[in-house]
């Protein structure tokens, strides 16, 4: 374990997990340990210790130092678990002292995904407040963002993931995950396309589906022929995609969607869809950026 203050999370290829100071997310750890054996990488587990916002007052240095002892009991028991639940290639501890943001971003630069986890994603304070890790790093990152709800319980899931396609501008780079993650887990793929709601004329809405269907399948096709050990089974619906991704994620492993080129060009950095999922979603979310 890096003991001294890092402020440098690099790594070559490698999954990393990021964990709150106070609270070691074990769903989130399960998830990336998996992934990191799986895919015979590196984990490396990291607790950002961030700085207090009032260094003036007298206690501040003893609150932080007391805040830091407690992320490395965290980081430790993080890192026994994993051993012995996991064959690993290589664990890599690191305690670093800043903002969790700022740590996992510049870790996302080398790392094939960064796992965080939630307590309640249902919680809307809990994903949209000031010190919330998930949106901020969900929208900056450099690699896929895997976000791990804290379950209550475990509800049946089917050895499938989704990938969510918007059949007029499919994210290549969701795609490519979605189909590597299939890969590489032993599971099929549901791809769902979801179009707006039927309010058009009846003969005119069969044709729209029929286009949709016809720009999902070749989508579709692409990658199949890149993954041909892959089972795919390609889903057309119409509603508020939102709404459609919510229900398919009450059963699936894990949700994939694309993070928007042009909402991070103006700014905004994700939209409606993913904003949604991560507060509503019943699996881990996984968010990609575009290439």
């Amino acid at each position: 374990m890096d003991d001294g203050a890092t402020n440098d999370v690099t790594g070559s290829r490698e999954v990393i997990v990021g964990l709150a100071p106070r609270d070691g997310s074990r769903a989130a750890i399960s998830w990336a340990a998996e992934e990191a054996r799986l895919r015979g990488l590196p984990l490396r587990i990291v607790v950002a210790v961030p700085w207090l916002g009032d260094t003036q007052h007298v206690d501040a240095e003893p609150r932080r130092m007391s805040l830091r002892a407690q992320a490395g009991q965290v980081l430790e028991a993080a890192a026994a678990w994993a051993e012995d639940t996991y064959a690993l290639p290589e664990l890599i501890m690191e305690l670093y002292d800043g903002s969790a943001v700022a740590a996992l971003t510049s870790g996302s630069v080398h790392a094939q995904s960064v796992v965080v986890g939630s307590r309640d994603l249902n919680r809307l304070q809990e994903v949209l407040s000031a010190g919330s890790v998930v949106m901020p790093l969900a929208a900056r990152a450099h690699c896929p963002v895997v976000v791990v709800r804290e379950p209550r319980t475990a509800p049946a899931r089917q050895p499938r993931l989704v990938v969510g396609v918007d059949a007029d501008s499919p994210s290549a780079a969701a795609l490519a995950f979605a189909f590597g993650e299939a890969a590489v887990r032993g599971v099929a793929l549901g791809a769902v396309s979801v179009g707006g709601p039927p309010v058009l004329p009846f003969a005119h809405r069969a044709r729209a589906r029929e286009r949709q269907r016809g720009l999902l399948a070749r989508t579709v096709a692409d990658w199949s022929r890149r993954h041909p050990d892959v089972a795919v089974a390609e889903e057309v619906v119409s509603g508020d995609p939102v709404e459609e991704l919510v229900k398919a994620s009450t059963t699936a492993l894990a949700v994939v969607v694309g993070r928007s080129r042009r909402r991070a060009r103006t700014g905004l950095r994700l939209g409606r869809v993913v904003r949604g999922l991560l507060h509503r979603a019943g699996c881990p979310v996984i968010v990609v950026p575009p290439r």
